[in-house]
């Protein structure tokens, strides 16, 4: 379980002017969702990128202002030309109830059809879970390390750590080996195709 500390303030619901002066003067508005209230906050933008260098739903954060939250990020914006935060959701979570949330999956091993020649993809990307806070895993590590070409490993397939429940559905594929040279394309060959197939019209 991956968890981080970053400091809050609270602020009043603001107005888009208001909130683009703040976030001027270094700082991210967010909301912290649960529990039947909301609070508006604002954290530091500079505190915000020394302590999270990717943003994950699997890190548990504990909240520092006038009142403790443990939370995880449901949500967020950003500015899709500078690429700075514009806004958070942050949502509480309570010790003794499950959460609901998305990792990432890690696949291990190099896959024995890759090594025979083919290539690997990988379908899935990351996972919704349920468990405690305290059994969050950072990430659903996946060995591919036996799968032939034309193989595929389920989500079915797949062990979890004790505690976690996953939620997709049990026949999604998580990744597959293709045969490479099924992929491959005589690109002379065709080109001389297309070129006398267009000199037959052309003398006709």
């Amino acid at each position: 379980m991956d968890q981080k500390t970053l400091t809050y303030v609270e602020r009043k619901p603001m107005t888009k002017g208001a909130m683009k002066r703040l976030r001027l003067e270094g700082n991210i508005p967010a909301v912290v969702y649960g529990q039947g209230k909301a609070y508006t906050i604002s954290v530091s933008a500079r505190e915000f990128a020394n302590n999270f260098k990717t943003i994950s739903e699997s890190t548990i954060i504990s909240l520092k202002g006038s009142k403790d939250f443990s939370v995880l990020i449901k949500d967020f914006q950003d500015d899709i030309i500078t690429g700075n935060l514009q806004h958070i959701d942050f949502l509480e979570i309570k010790k003794g109830s499950t959460v609901k949330t998305h990792v990432p999956v890690h696949l291990k091993g190099t896959p024995a059809g890759v090594k025979a020649g083919g290539l690997l993809e990988t379908n899935l990307h990351e996972v919704e879970i349920e468990c405690l806070p305290t059994d969050l895993p950072s990430e659903i590590v996946v060995d591919v390390s036996a799968l032939e070409i034309g193989g595929s490993i389920h989500l079915s397939e797949v062990s979890v750590p004790k505690g976690v429940k996953l939620l997709n559905a049990a026949d999604t594929v998580v990744a597959h080996i293709i045969n490479s040279k099924k992929m491959k394309v005589d690109v002379p060959e065709a080109v001389e195709a297309v070129v006398a197939e267009g000199a037959t019209k052309e003398s006709k």
